[in-house]
């Protein structure tokens, strides 16, 4: 359940042999005193250029003319959702522009339950952070985060290698492929592993209709005897799915709602044909 994800090449500044300090880091901080805070000890660490945005649109514009070195930005307090909260840095993730899209983030966060890192985790940041927070941490989490590390485009993921470990060139680029391989488990169960790890995933945020497109792919998985081209084309059909309830998520339930019902059409007649 990853075959059609790409490994990229983290081009990032850091292999022109500066370091973070070298380039402009952008801080978005909406508290007075912990902006004053961050900026103080990244001045003292020897940060050259520190240029500060008070909203996500003033940090958007900023990242794609100066092209910062590090973003450090915080979890939007105000925000109705997490998805509102993280739209700054989904945004970095999902531009095309490898130079704005590859910038390392620190996520600053008051925010600190396993669901909350899991999801700025997902959203792609480099670094995340707890509030309140020491100087000595913050600059240690800055330093992580200018690590290259190589950057992973997936149908539901765009960001950072979350393998802190590097990839050997000859392994697998994915763990359940990695498994099938040394004989662990059969493609068939491995894919239904990632199956049962996507339902949990997207039951965190509960949302109906992504309970039921993994209720659906559950019931194609389940069904199949072998996993192969067309098993894995039915998997990322319902992983697009996902990510286009995502991007409809504010055009009301009826969208949602046949973007699913169009998914188990598909399914049904797939599971006719076996």
């Amino acid at each position: 359940m990853g075959a059609a994800a790409a490994i990229e090449s983290f081009a990032h500044w850091s292999s022109t042999g500066d370091t973070w300090r070298d380039r402009p880091v952008l801080v978005l901080e909406r508290g007075a005193l912990m902006r004053r805070l961050l900026v103080a000890a990244l001045k003292n660490a020897g940060a050259q250029t520190i240029i500060t945005a008070s909203d996500d649109a003033e940090a958007r514009a900023i990242i794609e003319a100066d092209l910062p070195g590090t973003v450090v930005t915080d979890w939007r307090a105000d925000a109705s959702n997490h998805r509102e909260a993280l739209s700054l840095v989904r945004s970095i993730r999902s531009s095309d522009n490898p130079a704005f899209r590859d910038v390392p983030i620190v996520l600053t966060s008051q925010f600190t339950s396993r669901t909350d890192v899991e999801r700025a985790r997902d959203a792609g940041v480099s670094e995340f952070l707890k509030k309140p927070l020491s100087t000595n941490h913050f600059l240690e989490r800055v330093q992580s985060a200018a690590l290259p590390r190589q950057f992973v485009r997936a149908t539901r993921y765009s960001g950072p290698d979350r393998r802190r470990k590097p990839r050997s060139p000859i392994e697998p680029s994915f763990k359940r492929q990695r498994d099938v391989e040394n004989g662990l488990v059969d493609s068939l169960q491995a894919a239904r592993n990632a199956c049962y790890a996507l339902a949990v995933e997207v039951a965190r945020d509960g949302c109906q209709h992504a309970r039921r497109v993994s209720a659906s792919l559950k019931r194609y998985l389940t069904a199949v005897d072998e996993f192969g081209p067309t098993e894995n084309e039915i998997v990322e059909m319902h992983r697009a799915a996902l990510v286009q309830l995502d991007d409809v998520r504010d055009e009301g339930a009826p969208v949602r709602l046949a973007v699913v019902q169009s998914l188990e059409e598909v399914v049904q007649m797939r599971l006719s044909r076996l």
